[in-house]
């Protein structure tokens, strides 16, 4: 008599459940915990030793070198690192900041402040 012939109008998932909403009315389930994947799993390090669950091991320790335990030094202008080279700061300082103030005038409420080697300031 053809009454199975329905089509699917909608469908949705909840966990492992689909529902297929069909067209004459009614749902139909469809459980699909048999073909979910079981390869979740986790990964953890325990000191150098990295481990999947359920899985094998590696031995991290031969590729650990060590060698970015450094110090910074700084003797003078000199910058130092530990084990490496040093750098001579003096070029890079600018010490002609060192100015003398060489007259102050009032003119009303503006005070003009002259500055050796530098521009005059105003101060209101």
């Amino acid at each position: 008599d053809n009454t199975d012939d329905q089509q699917i109008t909608d469908f949705s998932l909840t966990g492992n459940t689909l529902t297929l909403t069909l067209e004459n009315g009614g749902t139909q389930d469809v459980d699909l915990s048999g073909y979910v994947s079981t390869d979740d799993q986790n990964l953890t390090l325990s000191g150098n030793t990295l481990g999947i669950e359920d899985g094998n091991t590696v031995d991290l320790s031969p590729y650990l070198d060590n060698t970015d335990d450094q110090n910074l030094t700084l003797s003078g202008n000199t910058l130092g690192i530990e084990d490496g080279n040093t750098v001579d700061l003096a070029p890079y300082l600018d010490n002609t900041d060192d100015q003398n103030l060489t007259g102050a005038t009032l003119t009303g409420t503006t005070l003009q402040i002259d500055i050796e080697n530098g521009s005059s300031a105003n101060v209101d």
